[in-house]
C-alpha cells in the first residue's frame, strides 16, 4: 500500500498537518503508518465533531447545542450516573455481605464438640470482596478503558484511583473527625493490621513512582505489572498473619487479669490478708477473699498523677511518687481545690506546721473493697504520737460512683435500697486517753440489680485535742476509698444442648428450644434470638423467628418456640440454627461454647422420620429438595420490583415521605427498576447477585467514563483534572457517609480508618495491577502487528522520553504509561499521604483517638489541615 511502513522523517513530516480542533473527521484512506500519524493529529477530542466515546455521545447533533446547556446536561447526567453506581454498589455489598457471612461447621478434637465458623476471615473479607465493593467503579474504569481503548492508556482511570484515595484518606478522615460527639474519641484496635495496610498504602504509590520514573521510565514492562497485581494477595496474606498474631503478637485486654502486687512477699501478702479479714464484717470464702484481693491489686491513680507522670517522662524529669506529687499539687494554685481528694495547705497551716504535733490521725489504709452482701465496712482509725490525752477528729462519707443515702432513710426499709448503695456517716470519733484505734461501722445496701464495682470516700476532718493542743492528720491518710464490689451476678446464658436433632413431621410443629442461665440469677436479663438458614430454608423447612427472650429475677430457664414445616422428606438432614445475642444486664455468654462470647449458637438439624422410608417417596422428595432452594428467591424476586416501586421501599416502619423522598424516589426509579433484575442473594450463596451486580456496575462505569469525559472536554478541564476532581468526588461519596455513620456508631475506628488504608492499596494493585498486567502481556505477545501497532509506532517511535528502549525507528513495543501529570499527582499524594498518617499517630498519642476529641479547636484544627491536604493535591 502506499507509505506502508512510512517511520521516522516521514511521519513526523506527516505529524506536521494539524487541522483545524472539532473539524469533521477525514474520509477512510488505506492504512499507513504516515497516515495514522495523520488521524492520530487529527482525531477529534470526544466533545467535538467526530468525537466518540464507548457509549457517548449518542448523537452527533450534541456538537451544535450551545456549551452552556452542555455543561448542565452533562453534569445532570453524571450526577444522575453517580447516583447509579451509588445504589448498584449498595445491591454489590449486599451480595458481598452474603458471601463472607457464610458458617460451617467443624469439629474440634482437642475439645470434642463441634464450633461454628466463619468461613471468611473479617481482615481478608475487607481487604478483597469489601474493598472491591466500595472501590468497583473507580477498578472496573481502568479495566474497561484498556480494552476500550486497545491497550493504550488513555482517558480517566490511573487519575480516578488516585483522586479517590486522596479523597478517601484526607476528606472522608476529616469528616470523621468531626462527627464523633463532644468528649468522645474512637481509637483503632486492631493496630497490627491498621499499620500494615498503612504502610502499604503508602508504598503502593511509591511502588508507582518506581515503575513509572526509574526501573522503566514511562514503559510498564511485564514483570512490573505482575508484581504490582501480586502485591495484592501479599498484601491480603500479610495481614491475615498480622490479625491471626502471627507477626505482631495480640493481646486481648479483656482477658488480662489484674496481677497482686508484684513486689510483695507471700509473708506480706499473707498479712494483706489478715488485714481484709479483720476489717471484714463476716467470714469471707477464698473465692469472695481473692475477688478482693484483686480490686485492691493495683491502687487507682489519679488523673493528676497521670498527667505530671506523663509530661516528666516525656521531658525527662524527675520520675514521681505518691507523696511527691501530693506536694507539688498542692503548690499549683490554678489546679482549684477540692478536685485532687489531697490535703490542702493554706497560710495558716503552714505556721502550725512548723509545731510538732502531739498525736497525728490516720486511716489504717487509704483502699478497702468490701462485698455488696457484707451488710457493712468496718474502717479503722489510728492515733499516734501521744495517746495519753484524749482527742478527737470528724470524719464523713463522700459519694464516688457509689451513691450514698441518709442514714435517717435507713428506717424506711426500702426506698434508700432503690436509689443508694451505701447509708452516709458523719460526725466525731472521740479517742479516750490511751485508745489507739477506733472503728467505723458504713452499712452498705445490697440489691439484686448487677452493677460494676462501685467506690466512695470516708475523709477525716478537723482533728482536737484537749487543751487546745496541736494534733493533726496524716495528709498520706486523710481520706480513704471503699470499693464495692457486686455480689449480684446475672448469670451466663447457655443453650442445655449446643446442637439438637429433631425428626421431620407431615403437618407443622412447633419445638420449644430451652435456653439457661448458670452462675447465677439476680435480675432480669433479656436476650435476642433469631434464626439462620443453612442447608435448612426458611419458610420451606422452617418459620423465621426473631424476638427477645427473657428471664425474671431468679428465673434460670426459658423457653423459645420455633415453628418447624411439616413436609415428605425421607433423606437428607438439614439444618438450621438458633442464635443468642445481645444480653442485658451485663449477663454473658459461655466463650467456651459454639459463638464464643459474641454469642451463643444452638445447631438444629432436621432428619427424616426413621419409619418414613419409601423408595417412591424418596424420589419425590429429591426432586422437592432441589426445587425448595430456590422457592425463597423467587419471592424475593418478586418483591424487589415491588420496593423499586414503592417512595419506603415497602418499609412499614418508615416514617411518611417528604417532598423530598418523592423527588428522589422518582428521579432514581429507572435505575430501581433496571437493578431489581439483579437476582436475589438467596441464589447461590449469593455468588450469582456478586456476578450480575459486578457486571452492572462496568456498564454504569462506561456511562460515567463518557459523561466525565464530555463535562471535562466542554470545560476546557484536562482528563486527569476530571478524574480527581469530579469522578473522584461522586465515586467516593457513598463511602463517605458509611465511614461517617461507622465513625459515630462504633466503639473504634478501625471500619472508618483502617479500612480507608486498606481500600487505597487494593486500589492500586488491583485497580492498576490487573489492567496493567493485561495490557503488558498483550503488547509482549502480539503488539507488533496491525492497527494497533501502527498506533503505537506513530505515537511512540520518535517520542523523546522513550530513548532508553533503544533508537528512534528500531524500538521494540511496549505497554506505555506516560508519567506526566500521573507521577506528580502521585508523588503530591505520596506526601500528603505521609502527613495524614502523621497526624493520626499525634492524634493517638495526644487526643488519645484517631478521630474526635475533646476540644473542638483540636477536631476542627485536624480536619481542617486534612482539608487543606486534600485541596494542595486537587491544586
Amino acid at each position: 500500500a502506499p507509505g506502508a511502513g512510512a517511520s521516522g522523517p516521514q511521519a513526523r513530516a506527516a505529524s506536521g498537518s494539524c487541522a483545524c480542533r472539532g473539524a469533521p473527521s477525514a474520509p477512510a484512506a488505506p492504512f499507513a503508518a504516515g497516515a495514522m500519524s495523520a488521524a492520530l493529529q487529527d482525531e477529534p477530542k470526544i466533545c467535538y465533531a467526530g468525537g466518540k466515546g464507548v457509549v457517548f455521545p449518542i448523537s452527533q447533533s450534541e456538537q451544535d447545542w450551545p456549551r452552556g446547556l452542555r455543561i448542565v446536561l452533562y453534569l445532570l447526567g453524571l450526577s444522575w450516573t453517580f447516583m447509579g453506581v451509588a445504589m448498584i454498589a449498595d445491591v454489590f455489598m449486599g451480595a458481598i455481605e452474603k458471601v463472607t457471612s457464610k458458617k460451617m461447621r467443624r469439629f474440634n478434637a482437642k475439645k470434642n464438640r463441634w464450633y461454628t465458623y466463619e468461613v471468611w476471615n473479617p481482615t481478608v473479607a475487607n481487604l478483597t470482596l469489601m474493598a472491591l465493593g466500595s472501590s468497583a467503579p473507580e477498578i472496573l474504569l481502568n479495566v474497561i478503558d484498556i480494552f476500550a481503548k486497545d491497550f493504550f492508556l488513555e482517558g480517566l482511570g490511573p487519575s480516578t484511583i488516585v483522586g479517590s484515595a486522596a479523597f478517601n484518606l484526607l476528606m472522608i478522615i476529616a469528616v470523621c473527625i468531626v462527627a464523633i460527639p463532644e468528649d468522645q474519641v474512637r481509637t483503632i484496635k486492631e493496630t497490627s493490621v491498621y499499620f500494615c495496610t498503612a504502610s502499604w498504602s503508602v508504598f503502593a504509590y511509591i511502588w508507582l513512582i518506581i515503575i513509572l520514573l526509574v526501573s522503566s521510565p514511562h514503559v510498564v514492562e511485564v514483570w512490573e505489572g505482575v508484581v504490582t497485581f501480586a502485591f495484592f494477595p501479599l498484601l491480603t496474606f500479610l495481614a491475615f498473619a498480622c490479625d491471626k498474631g502471627w507477626i505482631v503478637k495480640k493481646t486481648d485486654e479483656e482477658d488480662e487479669k489484674p496481677k497482686i502486687i508484684p513486689e510483695m512477699t507471700e509473708e506480706e501478702f499473707a498479712k494483706e490478708v489478715e488485714n481484709v479479714r479483720k476489717c471484714s464484717a463476716r467470714d469471707l470464702s477464698d473465692d469472695e477473699m481473692a475477688r478482693i484481693m484483686l480490686a485492691l491489686a493495683e491502687p487507682r491513680k489519679s488523673k493528676a498523677f497521670r498527667r505530671v507522670e506523663a509530661t516528666r517522662n516525656l521531658c525527662g524529669g524527675k520520675k514521681l511518687k505518691v507523696g511527691m506529687l501530693k506536694k507539688s499539687l498542692s503548690s499549683l494554685s490554678f489546679l482549684g481545690r477540692g478536685r485532687s481528694g489531697l490535703v490542702q495547705t493554706h497560710p495558716a497551716e503552714e505556721e502550725e506546721e512548723k509545731l510538732k504535733p502531739v498525736c497525728t490521725f490516720a486511716h489504717n489504709t487509704t483502699r478497702y473493697a468490701v462485698l455488696e452482701n457484707a451488710q457493712r465496712a468496718l474502717l479503722t482509725i489510728k492515733r499516734t504520737g501521744d495517746i495519753t490525752i484524749p482527742a478527737k477528729v470528724s470524719y464523713k462519707t463522700i459519694d464516688g460512683t457509689a451513691v450514698g443515702v441518709p442514714e435517717a432513710a435507713d428506717s424506711t426499709k426500702g426506698e434508700y435500697a432503690k436509689n443508694g448503695d451505701f447509708v452516709h456517716v458523719q460526725g466525731e470519733l472521740e479517742f479516750k486517753a490511751g485508745v489507739k484505734e477506733m472503728v467505723i461501722p458504713i452499712k452498705i445496701i445490697d440489691d439484686a440489680a448487677y452493677e460494676e464495682d462501685e467506690n466512695f470516700f470516708l475523709e477525716l476532718t478537723n482533728a482536737q485535742a484537749e487543751g487546745g493542743k496541736f494534733c493533726a492528720i496524716d495528709p498520706d491518710f486523710a481520706k480513704a476509698e471503699i470499693v464495692i464490689i457486686d455480689d449480684d451476678q446475672p448469670g451466663i446464658v447457655v443453650f442445655p444442648e449446643e446442637e439438637m436433632v429433631l425428626e421431620v413431621q407431615r403437618e407443622d410443629w412447633v419445638v420449644h428450644i430451652p435456653v439457661e442461665r448458670k452462675c447465677g440469677a439476680n435480675g432480669e436479663v433479656t436476650v435476642k434470638f433469631r434464626t439462620e438458614g443453612d442447608s435448612a430454608q426458611p419458610t420451606v423447612d422452617f418459620e423465621e423467628t426473631e424476638g427477645e427472650a427473657m428471664f425474671e429475677n431468679g428465673c434460670q430457664k426459658t423457653l423459645i418456640p420455633i415453628t418447624l414445616k411439616g413436609s415428605f422428606r425421607y433423606q437428607g438432614t438439614r439444618m438450621f440454627r438458633l442464635i443468642l445475642e445481645e444480653p442485658s444486664n451485663q449477663a454473658k455468654f459461655d466463650v467456651h461454647r459454639d459463638g464464643g462470647a459474641a454469642s451463643a449458637i444452638c445447631t438444629i438439624r432436621i432428619q427424616p422420620g426413621a419409619a418414613d422410608v419409601n423408595k417412591v417417596e424418596k424420589s419425590w422428595t429429591a426432586v422437592r429438595n432441589s426445587f425448595a432452594a430456590s422457592q425463597v428467591g423467587h419471592r424475593n424476586w418478586r418483591d424487589q420490583f415491588v420496593a423499586a416501586m414503592s417512595v419506603t421501599g415497602c418499609d412499614e416502619d418508615a416514617d411518611d415521605p417528604g417532598m423530598m423522598d418523592y423527588l428522589m424516589h422518582f428521579v432514581g426509579l429507572p435505575w430501581k427498576l433496571l437493578f431489581a433484575v439483579v437476582p436475589p442473594t438467596d441464589y447461590a450463596d449469593g455468588w450469582m447477585c456478586f456476578c450480575v451486580s459486578l457486571g452492572m456496575i462496568g456498564v454504569v462505569t462506561m456511562f460515567i467514563g463518557d459523561l466525565a469525559s464530555l463535562l471535562g472536554c466542554v470545560m476546557d478541564i484536562p482528563d486527569d483534572i476530571t478524574a480527581i476532581t469530579f469522578v473522584a468526588l461522586g465515586t467516593s461519596l457513598p463511602d463517605t457517609f458509611a465511614s461517617k455513620t461507622a465513625a459515630v456508631q462504633d466503639d473504634t475506628a478501625d471500619a472508618s480508618v483502617g479500612n480507608v488504608t486498606g481500600s487505597n492499596s487494593v486500589n492500586v494493585f488491583l485497580g492498576l495491577g490487573l489492567p496493567w498486567m493485561i495490557a503488558s502481556i498483550a503488547w509482549h505477545m502480539n503488539g507488533s502487528t496491525g492497527a494497533r501497532a501502527a498506533k503505537w509506532e506513530a505515537l511512540y517511535q520518535n517520542d523523546a522520553e522513550l530513548t532508553w528502549l533503544g533508537a528512534a525507528g528500531s524500538r521494540p513495543q511496549a505497554f506505555v504509561v506516560k508519567a506526566g501529570t500521573l507521577a506528580f499527582s502521585v508523588t503530591v499524594f505520596t506526601i500528603c499521604a505521609l502527613a495524614c498518617l502523621v497526624l493520626l499517630q499525634v492524634r493517638r498519642v495526644t487526643v488519645g483517638g484517631e478521630l474526635g476529641g475533646k476540644s473542638k479547636a483540636v477536631r476542627w484544627g485536624s480536619a481542617g489541615f486534612l482539608c487543606f491536604l486534600w485541596l494542595v493535591y486537587i491544586g
